[in-house]
């Protein structure tokens, strides 16, 4: 038996600042390798398409009522969500519904790939024809496109947040660039592995348009070095599936260098899989999403570093430019994304947890 394997799990990250995107430069790697540690000068890069500053938050006049129609599980009996990236979006819906004085109301799925529940309740719900607005993270970009130009003909203002939909009709899209973080995502992992090495890839949910910018991301990326990229497969953002695969994975291939997964959920299922393997060689895992758990972790040194969507962020903000829509019919740019992209990592992990966690967009 080889000795217990060590683990490093790792992620890209995007942070609140300037509302605009950073460009990238310079040759990420040295000319000869190095032994396998981490490197603090990480690249810290992101792709600009637009530079938009949001408007002051503006007060409801009156007390509207916002449906928050959500990709996951809500079980008010125990206040439990879930998914956690979930329960962080709706947290900062109520927070952001508090200062505007407004009403939100959560409508939650059967599952986070369960496409025909989201219709029929979305369907179900606009019937009542009480609504002054709604926010919709979708569960597939194509098939949602039609039950959201329905509640939009009733008059239903719509703003899409994390993932898009397959319309022009909508107010607006708020997110970050999944493009952008995988590729940032892509390129910090060949960096760490010196240009070289074999990479295996967690995808979302492929119905789901982030899920595909975000692999398109991690493969542009993972280019600017000559990095192998085994195999792909999509974990559905599952940490269950994600387990079982990477188990597969440990079977099929000798030589693994890295482990790239979508989303936080399935990162831990490829880390609980290596955990339990016993092998010689050092397979970093990489994720995407910096949930109160990973910043722990971080802290007490079992993960290297996580990345921040801001899933509060996008609920306040779409909020926010939703009640001034209502207000003054405001219209606003077709995408709106999260600006500057930073490594979340052991280096940096006390001042940027600090800034995540006390940030007054994601807390009351």
């Amino acid at each position: 038996m080889g000795k217990r394997q060590a683990i490093r799990t790792l992620a890209v990250g995007f942070i609140v600042g300037h509302w605009f995107w950073v460009g990238c430069q310079g040759n990420l790697f040295s000319a000869q390798p190095s032994p396998r540690v981490f490197k603090s000068d990480r690249p810290t890069s992101a792709i600009a398409d637009t530079q938009w500053t949001p408007p002051v938050p503006l007060p409801a006049t009156q007390s509207y009522r916002i449906l928050f129609a959500l990709k996951d599980t809500y079980d008010p009996a125990t206040n439990e969500h879930g998914d956690l990236y979930q329960a962080e979006v709706w947290q900062g819906a109520v927070n952001a519904a508090q200062d505007l004085g407004v009403e939100v109301e959560l409508l939650p799925n059967d599952c986070h790939t369960c496409v025909e529940a989201q219709i029929r309740a979305i369907a179900t719900r606009i019937e009542q024809r009480d609504l002054d607005g709604m926010v919709v993270m979708v569960t597939d970009s194509v098939r949602l496109a039609t039950i959201i130009e329905r509640a939009i003909a009733q008059g239903i203002p719509v703003i899409a947040i994390d993932t898009p939909v397959n319309t022009d009709q909508i107010l607006t899209f708020v997110a970050f660039d999944n493009f952008a973080g995988g590729q940032l995502m892509g390129e910090w992992v060949a960096h760490q592995l010196n240009g070289q090495g074999n990479v295996l890839m967690l995808d979302g949910a492929l119905q789901q348009q982030n899920a595909i910018d975000r692999k398109q991301g991690f493969l542009a990326g993972l280019r600017m070095g000559e990095i192998n990229v085994l195999d792909t497969q999509s974990g559905n953002w599952s940490e269950a599936t994600a387990m079982e695969i990477t188990k597969k994975w440990l079977q099929r291939f000798d030589q693994i260098d890295a482990i790239i997964a979508a989303n936080y959920a399935m990162a831990q299922g490829a880390a609980d899989a290596l955990q339990a393997y016993e092998h010689d060689d050092e397979i970093w895992v990489t994720g995407f999403d910096a949930m109160p758990n990973a910043l722990d972790a971080i802290e007490r040194g079992d993960l290297m570093a996580t990345i921040n969507q801001i899933p509060a962020q996008q609920a306040r903000l779409a909020l926010e430019l939703l009640v001034r829509h209502l207000e003054t019919s405001e219209t606003f740019p077709s995408r709106i994304f999260l600006p500057e992209i930073h490594l979340i990592d052991q280096g940096n992990i006390g001042e940027m947890s600090m800034h995540v966690r006390d940030s007054p967009v994601t807390r009351p």
